[in-house]
């Protein structure tokens, strides 16, 4: 059987109170599904990972402190490969750090 649809009128919605909005990176992108859109080649799928990096392992994305929290990356044109390179190259930065 579908689900009835829910309503609720303006007066009820103003005056219930809502749990305030978890952000994942804070006060930049809030908990739940995002679409990052923009002209082709310029970068959006390796934002994309580098977020989905960062927030992974709850450390700071463009000086904004993090959600740790489990994330799902889907990437449904590119290879494993290709997703492995862009890992390697987002991270050399922190192998040099452990040797240095």
């Amino acid at each position: 059987m579908p689900k009835k649809l829910e309503t609720m009128d303006a007066e009820t919605l103003i005056t219930t109170p809502m749990e305030p909005l978890k952000f994942i990176v804070d006060g930049l992108i809030p908990q739940g599904l995002h679409i990052l859109a923009g002209s082709p080649k310029i970068g959006k799928s390796w934002l994309a990972l580098w977020i989905c990096l960062q927030v992974a392992k709850g450390e700071k994305f463009w000086g904004f402190e993090t959600l740790k929290s489990e994330v799902l990356y889907l990437c449904l044109e590119d290879s494993f490969a290709r997703i492995q390179s862009r890992l390697f190259e987002i991270t050399a930065h922190i192998a040099l750090c452990h040797y240095e």
